[in-house]
């Protein structure tokens, strides 16, 4: 089988969904951070946007990823924080050691289709989900306490990826993730134009099924994905070189991430600001910013890594402090 490069992914996703390669080059660059030897903070990538903004389809093309027949992808349509370490009363401790999630996926692309839950609920809730997810994207391990089991959890190497799909964030999950220091990031997806008549019975004319185009797409992310971990030897296989980063490619990424720690600062009145440390997030974008050097076939940064670190940092700040930033640009 003749290799698949980025632009045959490409041609195909732009073929069937022109509208969502932004999105599933991010995806993809997401699933190359693994690849790094020396990452310690694994990337959270969600996808943000209506119904019928492509979100789902995105995932679906990652689903099912394999290299030399080993799962890279681990789907789950149900989740919460609380499962990366169990603590339900009514199973023995035993019994939790086998499904608790965050060995399910170490080393692996966490594929979350359905967050909206995550990110509803009482300020108490936020915090302590956020709080869990924010421990979990160390990536470290994990150790919780419990009356019932007392302390259990895990230690040592637990790098993941994750990529997951919400509907629009209220102003509440912005607050919690400002406070805690959230390491998730953002790719807004904006809905499709509004749906004709035309297009409906156009839809009903077309010879090729909805689900065959995403199976096309499907076909050519694995394929890419399992070229890609193969010839850099699977997780950690890259040894990244600090010295070869051009400086202006860092400070770029830097001023993305000093501008996303400010612009989700939050806000009270009479209160001093406490802004997140920067650090975090740009630790998150720099190993995103490496990830898409590898997918593009480089093992150093360049300024054509920028744009997509530039449109994620945009898309993780607040919506109407986003919406002002962008109003003061033009």
């Amino acid at each position: 089988m003749p290799p698949v490069t980025l632009e045959n992914v490409q041609a195909v996703v732009e073929k069937h969904f022109p509208a969502l390669w932004s999105a599933v080059e991010a995806g993809l660059a997401t699933c190359a951070t693994l690849l790094l030897k020396n990452s310690v903070n694994p990337v959270a990538l969600i996808y943000v946007g209506p119904a019928g903004s492509g979100k789902t389809t995105v995932l679906n093309m990652f689903e099912g990823a394999t290299v030399k027949g080993v799962d890279l992808m681990y789907r789950t349509d149900k989740f919460t924080p609380a499962s990366f370490v169990s603590n339900s009363a009514q199973v023995s401790t035993k019994e939790l050691e086998k499904i608790d999630l965050l060995p399910r996926i170490k080393h692996k692309v966490l594929l979350t289709p359905e967050m909206a839950t995550t990110f509803r609920g009482k300020l108490d809730d936020l915090t302590e989900r956020f709080a869990i997810i924010t421990r979990g994207l160390d990536g470290q391990g994990l150790k919780t306490d419990s009356g019932t089991h007392g302390q259990r959890g895990y230690e040592g190497d637990y790098l993941f990826a994750w990529l997951g799909a919400t509907t629009p964030l209220s102003d509440a999950v912005w607050k919690v993730m400002a406070q805690l220091g959230s390491r998730l990031v953002f790719l807004m997806l904006d809905a499709k134009e509004k749906t004709t008549l035309d297009d409906l019975v156009a839809a009903n004319y077309s010879q090729t099924p909805f689900m065959n185009n995403v199976i096309a797409c499907r076909q050519a992310v694995h394929q890419f994905l399992e070229q890609l971990f193969v010839q850099h030897g699977g997780v950690r296989g890259v040894e990244w070189n600090p010295a070869d980063n051009p400086k202006e490619v860092l400070e770029g990424i830097g001023r993305c991430a000093l501008l996303l720690a400010t612009m989700r600062t939050p806000y009270e009145r009479e209160m001093p600001a406490q802004p997140e440390s920067a650090k975090r997030v740009n630790a998150v974008l720099y190993n995103l910013a490496r990830g898409h050097a590898l997918i593009h076939g480089r093992t150093l940064l360049s300024a054509d890594d920028l744009p997509m670190i530039a449109q994620i940092t945009l898309s993780s700040i607040p919506d109407r402090r986003r919406a002002i930033l962008l109003a003061s640009a033009e």
